[in-house]
């Protein structure tokens, strides 16, 4: 395998587990707090009812997991596609998020109704998981958002830039542009195979 294919195959995996650790913790942690008071008069006790909530949001948090990595998987290939050869700083955090949402907003839909016919059942009526894409929205945002601001902080932090003028900066970019220009990755491969 090429360096090429293995950089970018870490980089497709990197993403499929930070958009499956956050969907997880932010689906499991909703779970848990929509278990924690949920109105069954079933659950007597406090300690049930934790219990349940605790159960609710890691079992929740699993499911959200999984369709995270497929999701940022397919967003990444999203990304590859639409921001090929451009540098990090290029990249304006709301589009970027913009293209999360709605990844996630297509994607689980796609996601539950393919999961339902490989496990030997029908398709699901289009307006059950319809209502799915509208927290995909939100939760692909979220995860692409913060993960083009964390990548702007590490590429700011790799040209040279202090922590403490990274924490001084209002916004994410109004932080200093490079000295000199220095080629993107698709320009120092187009220009190797000269």
């Amino acid at each position: 395998m090429s360096e090429t294919r293995s950089r970018q195959l870490r980089a497709v995996l990197r993403t499929a587990l930070t958009w499956g650790a956050a969907w997880g913790a932010a689906g499991g942690g909703l779970a848990a707090i929509l278990g924690l008071f949920d109105p069954n008069p079933a659950i007597e006790s406090l300690p049930e009812r934790v219990g349940m909530a605790i159960f609710a949001g890691v079992s929740w948090g699993v499911r959200f997991a999984i369709a995270g990595a497929v999701i940022g998987s397919v967003f990444s290939a999203a990304v590859r596609i639409t921001y090929m050869g451009r540098r990090v700083r290029d990249i304006h955090p709301v589009r970027f998020a913009l293209l999360g949402a709605i990844v996630g907003a297509v994607g689980v839909p796609l996601y539950l109704q393919t999961m339902n016919l490989l496990t030997g059942g029908s398709m699901i009526p289009w307006g059950l998981v319809m209502d799915d894409g509208i927290w995909a929205s939100v939760f692909g945002a979220a995860a692409a958002g913060g993960s083009i601001l964390l990548a702007r902080r590490a590429d700011a932090l790799a040209r040279g830039t202090q922590p403490d003028e990274l924490a001084d900066a209002g916004s994410i970019d109004a932080l200093p542009a490079a000295e000199s220009h220095q080629p993107s990755f698709s320009e120092r491969t187009r220009v190797g195979r000269r």
